[in-house]
């Protein structure tokens, strides 16, 4: 075998080794998204059916995001929705999420929201908790121009690209 194909081999071997094992995706209950408005366009806290149907449209999108990143194995929540139900919704519940994913056998959960402060202005928010100890993990957020379904899911695809998977490895 010639020196340089050697060289190459042993490279290529080198480069295998050090390669990080690839992880089993981590479990993660990922509860719906709330939707808050502090707009005064409409009465205060009202929504209109745009903003349900984005916050829907968000809530599918985070899941199969995370699902296909390999990095989280996503665990239907449905389950626990009624006991969920008795506390409102996940984003405000006072980590009440991180007991509920620990009951799904999720390590983690994830849940968000969209505060909409004016017609122009709104803020996609994510927050991550330890299911052990509801303690959070991480909290994202970024402010957004446009109430439109493209400027909803290009924040939302912003928190997914360059903080939430970024912060996993």
């Amino acid at each position: 075998m010639p020196r340089s194909a050697i060289s190459v081999t042993l490279t290529g071997l080198a480069w295998l080794a050090s390669a990080p094992l690839h992880a089993d995706p981590t479990p993660v209950a990922v509860f719906d998204m709330s939707f808050i408005n502090f707009s005064q366009e409409v009465d205060y806290g009202a929504t209109n059916e745009a903003e349900h149907a984005r916050i829907a449209m968000l809530n599918q999108h985070l899941r199969e995001r995370l699902d296909e990143s390999g990095k989280f194995r996503v665990v239907d929540p449905t389950p626990v929705s009624a006991e969920l139900a008795m506390h409102g919704d996940a984003f405000t519940c006072n980590h009440c999420e991180a007991a509920l994913a620990r009951k799904l056998g999720a390590g983690l959960s994830i849940t968000g929201a969209v505060q909409k402060m004016s017609v122009l202005v709104q803020t996609v928010i994510l927050r991550e908790r330890d299911s052990d100890t509801g303690e959070i993990v991480a909290l994202y957020q970024t402010d957004i121009r446009g109430n439109t379904d493209i400027a909803w899911k290009r924040g939302l695809d912003f928190l997914i690209d360059n903080r939430l998977l970024t912060d996993h490895p």
